[in-house]
């Protein structure tokens, strides 16, 4: 038998392709780990992982190898930490990305977000929405598909976040209040169609705008490091609620858990979308909040195509 012979010592090369067996199954756990920030060096997430020292850094080189992560070549320590200095982990700037869209009652906008959350380029809000929610996705995704081929990036799946309820797994939207959409909107197919018809390679979901600003803050934002966080959140109409429990969006058995903006707060209040009276969705909004101060809405910005990185 005829070949070249393996420079490292005999057993060392089935050694490292031992471990990173061993840690192939911590591979989505410890992207997660590094994404959300919770594990800065390879010595925090070795110690979240559970593994070895030989196995985290089996680990965190092949997620390296992949463009995911770097890995600091030289390890080091915070001024005043006592203990091993531990190489730092952060995510790849030039990793890949998803594409996010948003619609709401005033327009709609797109976005490639990188691991971290890095928003990579936006294109600006287009501020109009058509009852026809085909249209309107469409229109999404190729703002979406332009960012892409400007960039350049890989992208690895596509999000819609809209105000309504969304059903879980059928991506229905069950009330879209705010658009003139019609109830029970296939959004996530409709959605998916769109972002496969774009090329855009992975998975496409659909869901509520305040679930998906819930996980956002939980885990880059204000709730970051917390348990559990409670979201009630307004921005252009209504009034939307999400909680997460144990690191996890607590969606109920179909995806319609939390809908706050229904709540009677005044029960002879303003006349709701939903049919009822006096719902925080329309005594809390920023629509309310104006028209109690005695000012008009502001005007609508014209849409535009120019992303801006």
């Amino acid at each position: 038998m005829s070949g070249k012979a393996d420079p490292r010592p005999a057993g060392e090369g089935t050694t490292s392709r031992a471990r990173l067996d061993r840690g192939r199954g911590a591979l989505g756990p410890a992207l997660e780990l590094v994404h959300t920030g919770r594990a800065p060096t390879r010595a925090v997430l070795t110690a979240e992982l559970g593994v070895t020292r030989a196995t985290a850094g089996a680990v965190a080189a092949e997620l390296e190898a992949l463009g995911l992560i770097r890995v600091d070549a030289r390890p080091g320590a915070a001024a005043g930490s006592q203990g091993r200095p531990s190489h730092r982990l952060d995510v790849d700037e030039d990793g890949p990305v998803v594409l996010a869209a948003q619609v709401h009652a005033d327009g709609f906008r797109a976005a490639l977000v990188g691991l971290g959350g890095r928003i990579v380029a936006t294109t600006p809000s287009c501020e109009a929405v058509d009852a026809d929610p085909a249209k309107v996705l469409g229109a999404a995704v190729d703002a979406g598909a332009d960012l892409l081929r400007r960039t350049g990036r890989h992208c690895v799946g596509a999000g819609l976040a809209v105000p309504s309820a969304v059903t879980a797994p059928d991506g229905l939207a069950l009330n879209p209040l705010h658009l003139a959409w019609p109830v029970g909107a296939p959004v996530r197919e409709i959605f998916a169609e769109r972002v496969r018809a774009a090329g855009v390679d992975g998975p496409a979901f659909a869901v509520n705008d305040v679930n998906a600003a819930a996980l956002a803050e939980h885990r880059h934002g204000a709730g970051r490091g917390a348990r559990d966080l409670l979201c009630v959140a307004t921005g252009h109409r209504g009034v939307g609620g999400a909680l997460v429990l144990d690191g996890r969006l607590h969606t109920g058995s179909s995806g319609l858990a939390l809908e706050v903006g229904h709540l009677t707060v005044n029960p002879e209040g303003r006349p709701c979308h939903c049919g009822s009276r006096g719902c925080l969705d329309v005594e809390a909004d920023p629509l309310a909040l104006l028209t109690t101060a005695g000012r008009e809405p502001g005007p609508r910005a014209p849409c535009s195509s120019r992303p801006t990185n």
